[in-house]
């Protein structure tokens, strides 16, 4: 009996002491607090910069923000795809999730996998992207599509989702890792280029209308039907109306990069 009481009064004893370096400890982000770690510790928290995902097969964690360039990278804000690869090409460049930076732009998709990768994460999947998004309201309000420039990750602190993941919708067109050959994507042909009527389960037009459709944030979706082609999601700063969560390009050529397009990572 004493025994457990000892035991008792120890363990306790470490829980206020870490509550104590808790509240004097805060990291930034979501790397979470000492106290945090020491008690999720067993169910591996996600790494800093990127928030835990349950609800999405496939993903655990999801960069909170945009991807920017990393402080070691010889170009912190690319101007051309040229200056992406110069960054790929010093391997002590990675790819940050953090607040108030940057959004990285002029990237491929190719280069936007390795940069993923070099830090154990990847592209998410138009389905995951889709998944992750699922929640945001009032886009078009809340989140940056309507400016004519980017904005630093995160100043839109109302486009968000339910788990804090921010700018999905509007500041940078986001790459996803699927290809579009022909028009055919996951086995099925895609509609022609038009307003966004119907999705399927990952959110990809099925159907499409020419007058903007309530139902759908009147999103618009762009496809062809020759040729091999990337998808970027979402919209950027100056898609207006077309922007959402069912907007897709899927008529992007994946070498191409521009200063409307960027990426984040998952794992």
């Amino acid at each position: 009996m004493k025994w457990g009481k000892v035991v008792l009064v120890i363990f306790g004893a470490l829980i206020i002491t870490a509550l104590g370096i808790d509240a004097a400890d805060t990291l930034r982000g979501n790397e979470g607090t000492l106290l945090s770690q020491v008690i999720g510790a067993r169910e591996g928290s996600c790494p800093q910069g990127m928030v835990s995902l349950e609800r999405v097969p496939g993903i655990s964690c999801v960069d909170q923000y945009e991807a920017s360039a990393g402080e070691k990278c010889p170009v912190l804000s690319p101007s051309q795809i040229l200056g992406t690869q110069q960054n790929l090409e010093d391997g002590s460049c990675k790819s940050v999730s953090i607040e108030g930076a940057d959004p990285w732009r002029f990237v491929s998709r190719e280069q936007a996998m390795q940069l993923c990768a070099r830090d154990g994460k990847r592209l998410p999947t138009s389905a995951e992207w889709y998944g992750i998004s699922l929640g945001m309201v009032d886009v078009e309000d809340s989140c940056n599509v309507n400016t004519q420039e980017h904005a630093k990750t995160g100043t839109y602190s109302a486009c968000a989702t339910q788990e804090f993941v921010y700018d999905l919708v509007g500041n940078m067109w986001e790459w996803v890792s699927d290809d579009v050959i022909d028009g055919t994507y996951n086995m099925r042909s895609l509609p022609e280029s038009g307003y966004v009527s119907q999705v399927d389960a990952y959110g990809m037009a099925t159907a499409i209308h020419t007058d903007a459709q309530a139902l759908f944030g009147d999103d618009y979706f762009w496809s062809r039907n020759d040729g091999a082609y990337g998808i970027i999601r979402g919209g950027y700063y100056a898609s207006g109306k077309d922007a959402g969560v069912y907007a897709a390009h899927a008529d992007t050529p994946p070498n191409s990069g521009s200063a409307g397009i960027g990426f984040r990572c998952v794992r």
